[in-house]
């Protein structure tokens, strides 16, 4: 269980809805696209857009946990950089916003882990937060030689991790953890995190295992909306009351793809031209069959909508239109609950630029975020 105060958890609780760039170290970011202004992720070009995010007021840049592409004529996402050094490089280039590591837990003995997130901790002087993933794309276990445990399994082994890597931020002296997964003894770090406390942790899950687990352990989950605005509120409520059952009050972070014109029809139009009339279906297929949407009784509907939605943002939630539809549909998702949102963007360093200099204020007059 997670033990201390947080310390980021301010930046994200300065505004009403949190903002954020999402998926930035993977080629191709979350647009699974052939066009040619997909994201290319160089550290310089992720570097530029941190520096321009933090200037402009966003509270967080998340990374996407990836280790292998997902095929097609791009092998979108193929090119990446690891999380937790990416993640202190960005706080070294920036002087206020949040960097989270994004950490798949085999993967990373927790006591080794707990010492690189406090040195990337350092690094941003609080500004580190942690995106736990237990895991689910077997292809990428496998080439990294690591057996997938199954679905519960994950978060049973993912409790001991998170147990493992609290009592190393926390503990003063050496302790002992006896578990499953992980025995460790007579272990201890220092330095502990920057200034007290711990960095903000966010979990995601949609299965219901996997949303116990968030709201017995993280400030705020991660959670996909998968296409349904209206079904955000629900999904909300239900999160909340979960986690009131530990007597827990956490934050709802979602993700979405944005395309902003001056014009509804140009932003219409650009969705279609990237995520329909470009998209890299065969990624794109890849995508949603190792997400396991492709399951008996799934509609063909709903399959032809999981495909637009991937190939638009990797499953994100599209919010496309003028700056004023951008912001009206912000506002709904915040008045459903939604804390955070982790945005797409074809290409963040051609098109955040528009929306900085004009959703960003709209926000602010609608009192969503402060200057």
């Amino acid at each position: 269980m997670n033990s201390g105060p947080t310390h980021s958890r301010d930046q994200l609780d300065r505004n009403q809805l949190s903002l954020g760039l999402f998926g930035l170290n993977c080629s191709g970011g979350l647009a699974v696209t052939t066009v040619p202004e997909r994201w290319d992720a160089s550290w310089e070009n992720n570097q530029k857009a941190a520096v321009m995010a933090d200037e402009a007021g966003l509270d967080f840049m998340l990374p996407l946990g990836r280790w292998k592409g997902y095929g097609g004529i791009t092998d979108h996402n193929a090119s990446n950089f690891e999380t937790l050094t990416w993640a202190s490089g960005i706080l070294a280039s920036t002087r206020n916003i949040m960097a989270f590591g994004t950490t798949h837990v085999s993967l990373f003995n927790p006591v080794v882990a707990a010492k690189q997130m406090v040195t990337a901790d350092h690094i941003g002087q609080g500004r580190f937060g942690l995106n736990i993933v237990c895991g689910w794309n077997s292809d990428e276990f496998d080439m990294l030689g690591v057996d997938l445990a199954q679905h519960d399994d994950r978060y049973d082994q993912g409790q001991e991790w998170i147990d493992v890597v609290t009592q190393a931020w926390s503990c003063d002296g050496p302790f002992d953890y006896d578990g499953k997964f992980y025995q460790v003894h007579k272990t201890e770090i220092y330095p502990k995190p920057y200034g007290g406390g711990r960095p903000t942790l966010v979990c995601a899950g949609n299965s219901p295992r996997g949303r116990q687990f968030a709201a017995r352990n993280a400030d705020m989950m991660f959670t996909n909306l998968r296409g349904d605005i209206e079904g955000a509120r629900q999904n909300v409520k239900d999160l909340r009351e979960i986690s009131a059952g530990y007597k827990r009050d956490i934050g709802v972070f979602s993700n979405v793809s944005v395309v902003c014109r001056p014009s509804k029809k140009e932003a219409e139009e650009y969705f279609h031209y990237y995520a329909v009339e470009n998209a890299d279906l065969d990624a794109v297929e890849n995508l949603i069959e190792g997400r396991g949407l492709k399951k008996p009784g799934v509609s063909e509907e709903f399959l032809k909508g999981a495909r637009v939605r991937a190939a638009a943002g990797n499953g994100a939630l599209p919010i496309v239109g003028n700056p004023d539809e951008v912001v009206a549909t912000m506002k709904r998702l915040s008045d459903y609950g939604i804390s955070a949102l982790a945005m797409g963007f074809t290409n963040y360093l051609d098109h955040f630029p528009y929306f900085r200099d004009e959703v960003l204020p709209r926000l602010v007059s609608e009192g969503l975020r402060i200057e």
